[in-house]
């Protein structure tokens, strides 16, 4: 029987976060030529629902990973007992 790694929500953790953190560059790369390119109240509002967008999926993704480390540490107790 093959054990599961004990290390897994760790990675999962890093993985979300580098998610976050691409998104995070990507969505302020395309935020800025937006509002280069049009400086005006419309590219004024989309940046703003980019970056709000950008702030809820990164608290997602902060739940996400603090709740897959629980799984895990509750897997490894019930494991234990």
């Amino acid at each position: 029987m093959l054990l599961p790694c004990p290390l897994t929500p760790l990675l999962a953790a890093k993985v979300a976060g580098l998610k976050a953190t691409v998104g995070l560059l990507m969505i302020l790369l395309i935020k800025s030529q937006l509002l280069r390119v049009k400086m005006s109240f419309l590219g004024s509002v989309v940046g703003l629902v980019l970056t709000l967008s950008f702030l809820v999926t990164s608290g997602a993704l902060v739940v996400i990973s603090a709740g897959a480390v629980a799984w895990g540490l509750q897997q490894r107790r019930s494991a234990a007992a």
